[in-house]
């Protein structure tokens, strides 16, 4: 199975091309202008091809049998609607025409835990609905409708992603937390008693597409993932900073965010996702970030 996979010059879309590789698909991993690393494995780069692309301009692709659409732009300081409506909108449809007119057979779509905008419940399931989400939310439900709207011509899996944490993973909460243990600066937290799994490893993840594209695919999917298990945040911490045999000052705030654990069971009975228990899961992050 050819597969093309975008955002392959970050950290989501490269750990999958090149695990993907390793497991002995043929990868075509796409970027834009980021440099991308091949796998360490001589099989696996043998297996193993940079496609060097802007899909939102309407660039050219090679013809392939299944896309892992992981590229994209998220909210972040300077960051416009306009951007994010061109690299995430305009290019996923752009993907989408592409993948029909070579007639792929399968399409896996990195969403977003932000399609579902503002979360009420305390945990959030596959059947939880989208309220009022952000302009990068919103950008995410444009990506599943569009494959929505096509579902009878190209199967796909749609992942609605908590913080994805690996091996140089940043922008999220918990890669926050390492780059700051790490360099012995100060780390304060909130909400110290409230249960957490709101992360998945790329590992996981990327076992998960590989199981999806390996089997029988029909349809439009849509599903959420998390750690499996849950722990309290105090723990989370604690486990990072003794981990990490950090330096730094660490202190509880008293501001309080909304929170909410993730149901991943859907994910795991129906698509294959197997994840790491919130434990073993930070403590894999750790040795991969030491």
């Amino acid at each position: 199975m050819k597969v093309l996979v975008t955002g392959a010059g970050g950290f989501a879309g490269g750990y999958a091309a090149r695990r993907l590789a390793a497991l002995g698909v043929q990868v075509m991993a796409l970027t834009r202008s980021s440099p991308v690393t091949p796998p360490d494995d001589a099989d696996a780069a043998a297996r193993f091809s940079v496609v060097h692309a802007d899909l939102a301009a309407g660039d050219d692709l090679p013809a392939v049998d299944a896309v892992v659409h992981a590229a994209a732009t998220s909210i972040w300081d300077g960051i416009t609607v306009d951007q994010m409506l061109g690299d995430n909108v305009a290019a996923t449809q752009a993907l989408v025409r592409h993948a029909l007119a070579c007639e792929a057979k399968a399409f896996v779509f990195f969403s977003s835990f932000s399609a579902f905008g503002d979360v009420a419940d305390d945990v959030v399931s596959d059947a939880t609905p989208s309220v009022n989400p952000d302009a990068y939310g919103l950008t995410k439900l444009l990506g599943e409708r569009l494959l929505e709207d096509v579902k009878d011509q190209l199967p796909s899996l749609s992942i609605r992603l908590p913080a994805v944490i690996g091996p140089g993973s940043k922008r999220n909460w918990l890669s926050e937390c390492v780059r700051k243990l790490k360099a012995g600066l100060p780390l304060s937290y909130v909400n110290p008693d409230v249960r957490f799994n709101n992360a998945c490893h790329i590992e996981d993840l990327t076992q998960m597409i590989f199981g999806w594209l390996s089997g029988e695919r029909t349809g439009a999917h849509m599903t959420a993932v998390g750690a499996g298990g849950d722990i309290v945040v105090r723990d989370v911490v604690t486990r990072l900073a003794q981990g990490l045999d950090t330096t730094s000052e660490i202190s509880v705030g008293d501001r309080k965010l909304r929170t909410f654990l993730i149901d991943s069971a859907r994910a795991q009975d129906e698509y294959g996702y197997t994840p790491m228990s919130v434990s073993d899961m930070l403590d894999r992050f750790i040795s991969e970030n030491r």
